[in-house]
């Protein structure tokens, strides 16, 4: 090979290296430039459709600069439950949220490292496989979309919340959705006050959406881990905010499940022991408005308070499943003509049983084992935010209607985050220094509280003279004798 033939190839392979680092942002620039020009001619013709471009653009922009930003919008984005589909569909703006982050993030997912997401995914991915047999068996239109529905709040939400945590976003999305959380908090304790201090409830936020909201942000600031390091003054102002915004919501199951969850975090995590006393604070209140809701209600309306009528719907969801015990009646069942007079039952286990029949339960106690098993072996560092906020999920579902839904996607982003992290540290070497971290701002904390002023000495008035103890013996005290040699 000549010189100049060796000169030309080197220069061909730099030409090509540089075509290379330049054409993907090229191609994405100029197809932005493409959409900023239709978005100028679609405002001069419709002004709202040109803002409908113009947001697809900035999407478009963002996910080029920053594909992760994404996925760590979605936890925040959770709390935006407004409708964008009809009926048929049920969506809402979380939904769209979830099911594109979780697109983007499969490409962002290091498959080799993920062993605990793996773990998790396996209970999710059985359970759909399981729920697969249902929509043959039932195969309309609702039991379709709502497999869909499933699999992206639950699978896509972990998906989500594992690329946050892995990538380091935590705190980013964390920050983002308590700032949220306490601006509906605000919004609630205005309405609440404005109604002479009713139940605060507008729009799609009802007093069980609002409260869902806000025990979950009251946890996270709580328990503020220190992989998160949101500072504590912040948490504080952002706790108490989402406290006042439950009482302001009235929400009685949230009450409990803020307590479920700080009472199962000092049981398994040692270091969440020192807060004992905070945690009384935040409990005592949160159980007192649950009585107080409570009492009032069966006064006021014994028969047809919410406990009788959520009573009534299990009843009439039990009554139809023994049509089809085996399989169910499909997801969604209770939106068929032939079932106008069944309301979706307010309980997780009556709603599988009578969803998907026996098989379908087995396969959602199934779900829970294995998502609980998976959380509860990681490190308590990492696991206790995820695992207490899974952990109050779960219970919620016993006494709501809709444990799957809009609102079950934070328990599992969170759960994700655990994962995510705990993933990107697998031989636990940075717990040690989270730990010590973590006992360092407990013992600031201890000295601050317990330090006291010392007590100074009394300033003798002077005398001119010089008032330390003289050398010589007291008055009527005599010297031993000393021993001679």
């Amino acid at each position: 090979m000549s010189p100049r033939t060796a000169v030309e190839g080197t220069r061909a392979r730099k030409l090509a290296r540089a075509w290379e680092r330049l054409a993907g942002p090229a191609a994405a620039w100029l197809t932005m430039l493409a959409l900023a020009a239709v978005a100028g001619v679609a405002t001069a013709a419709n002004p709202l459709a040109g803002i409908v471009v113009a947001g697809l653009v900035l999407a478009f922009g963002l996910f080029v600069v920053d594909p992760i930003l994404v996925a760590v919008i979605v936890l925040p984005g959770s709390i935006l439950i407004q409708r964008v589909g009809g009926a048929s569909t049920n969506l809402s703006v979380a939904d769209l949220l979830v099911f594109v982050a979780a697109f983007v993030c499969l490409f962002h997912v290091e498959w080799s490292r993920a062993t605990h997401l793996k773990r998790f995914l396996r209970g999710i991915v059985w359970y759909q496989a399981v729920l697969l047999l249902v929509v043959v068996a039932h195969p309309f239109k609702g039991d379709i979309i709502e497999w869909f529905h499933r699999f992206s709040y639950l699978a896509g939400s972990a998906l989500v919340g594992w690329v946050v945590g892995y990538r380091g976003r935590a705190r980013q999305s964390y920050r983002i959705y308590l700032w949220g959380a306490a601006a509906l908090a605000l919004l609630a304790i205005e309405h609440s006050a404005a109604s002479g201090f009713h139940p605060a409830q507008w729009g799609p936020y009802q007093k069980n959406a609002i409260g869902s909201v806000m025990w979950v942000a009251a946890v996270v600031a709580q328990l503020n881990p220190p992989w998160v390091g949101i500072a504590k003054v912040e948490a504080r102002i952002i706790e108490v905010l989402c406290l006042l915004g439950l009482l302001a919501s009235q929400s009685r199951q949230a009450g409990i499940l803020l307590v479920v969850a700080l009472v199962a975090a000092v049981l398994i995590n040692s270091d969440i022991k020192s807060r004992f006393k905070t945690l009384i604070f935040i409990g005592v209140p949160a159980l007192a408005l649950v009585y107080y809701s409570l009492s009032v209600m069966i006064q006021n309306n014994p028969q047809f308070n919410s406990v009788a009528i959520r009573f009534g719907q299990i009843g009439a969801a039990i009554h139809v499943w023994h049509t089809s015990p085996v399989l169910g009646l499909g997801m969604r069942f209770y939106n068929l003509p032939q079932y106008v007079f069944v309301t979706p039952p307010p309980n997780s286990l009556v709603d599988n049983l009578a969803s998907t029949g026996i098989v379908g339960s087995l396969a959602f106690l199934f779900l829970v084992f294995v998502t609980m098993r998976s959380m509860n072996g990681l490190p308590r560092v990492y696991g206790t935010l995820g695992l207490v906020i899974l952990l109050g999920h779960y219970v919620d579902g016993l006494f709501d209607t809709f444990w799957i839904g809009g609102l079950s996607i934070p328990p599992f982003v969170i759960a994700g985050i655990s994962l995510g992290v705990a993933d990107a540290d697998p031989d636990s070497e940075r717990v040690p220094d989270l730990l010590a971290e973590a006992a360092a701002r407990r013992h600031r904390t201890a000295h601050r509280s317990t330090r006291r002023p010392s007590p100074r000495p009394p300033v003798r008035p002077s005398t001119g003279r010089d008032v330390r103890p003289s050398a010589r013996p007291a008055v009527g005290v005599t010297r031993p004798p000393v021993a001679p040699g």
